[in-house]
């Protein structure tokens, strides 16, 4: 039972962070769109964004959520990139689906796409990234 909690506060600050994540990267995506260029690039300006918004999930939940105080291994750092990667490449499918396909507005699509990618994110960084045993 301990465990499962321990797991459910874990889950619930990893979301908290993802809440902080997708505003950083649904703002510089907004903000973006604004420039024509990235307009009509929305895909580069989607990477843009993830990308910030990657940074910040690196710092929080390396150190919060997961309570990691020791440097970050080569391979570590590897395995987040691999699982952002990821992520960032199921995110950028849904977009490109929402708007080539389904032609939903644009900042509609963020959202999807978005929530879309919490799951592959979450599983990737507890079970991969930052696995172990940390309270």
């Amino acid at each position: 039972m301990e465990k499962l909690k321990a797991l459910f506060a874990q889950a619930v600050k990893f979301g908290l962070v993802g809440v902080l994540n997708t505003l950083v990267d649904y703002l510089s995506y907004s903000l973006l769109l604004f420039l024509p260029f990235f307009a009509r690039n929305y895909v580069l300006a989607q990477v843009i964004g993830y990308s910030l918004g990657l940074c910040n999930s690196l710092f929080f939940n390396k150190r919060w959520t997961f309570k990691q105080r020791e440097a970050m291994s080569r391979r570590q750092l590897l395995l987040f990139l691999l699982v952002n990667l990821l992520a960032l490449a199921f995110s950028t499918g849904i977009l490109v689906l929402t708007q080539e396909m389904l032609h939903l507005n644009p900042y509609i699509g963020k959202l999807i796409s978005t929530a879309g990618s919490l799951c592959v994110n979450f599983l990737g960084n507890k079970l991969l990234v930052f696995g172990g045993k940390r309270e």
